[in-house]
């Protein structure tokens, strides 16, 4: 089997309340958080990431992100994108059942969360043995807004287990 990729990606900076009649669902990016963004999507371009399938949280903060991402990005503009509900503030178990249903031919998952599912998934998933240690110890010191990580296994997306990712 050919190398799977999971690139975890935890919202950009947002307002610190949404609109009355959204409340947290509605929260929307900052100036700040269109520009890191949009320095993510560059980022993802340059390093060969482009995913085939982007699972984002239905969350107006979320989806703005992965906006932001593709804004002036051509290699990101076609990506299918899931919007998926079950994915806003999900804990780790719940985002592990989003993936069992990402098709075992996409090869490299984008997917845009939250704290502390995001984060938590990410401490399920990496394989203390074989993860990059500095990043790792970045990792432990916390998760910020438009923080990627990006995990690798030879193990379908549908297959994954918790350390079971590089």
């Amino acid at each position: 089997m050919t190398e799977t990729r999971l690139v975890l990606i935890r919202h950009a900076k947002t307002e610190q309340t949404g609109p009355p009649t959204q409340g947290d669902h509605g929260r929307r990016l900052l100036e700040r958080g269109q520009a890191d963004g949009l320095a993510a999507g560059r980022w993802l371009v340059e390093q060969g990431l482009v995913p085939d399938l982007v699972l984002c949280s239905s969350a107006m903060r979320a989806r703005q992100t992965w906006q932001a991402m593709v804004e002036g990005h051509e290699a990101l503009a076609n990506v299918e994108v899931w919007h998926d509900p079950r994915i806003y503030n999900a804990a780790p178990d719940a985002l592990f059942t989003v993936l069992a249903e990402v098709p075992p031919e996409v090869k490299t998952v984008a997917l845009v969360g939250h704290a502390p599912g995001v984060p938590g998934l990410l401490a399920e998933l990496a394989d203390p043995a074989r993860a990059d240690h500095d990043a790792a110890e970045s990792f432990n010191q916390g998760y910020p807004t438009m923080t990627l990580a990006v995990l690798h296994t030879d193990t379908a997306l549908s297959d994954v287990r918790a350390e079971s990712m590089a």
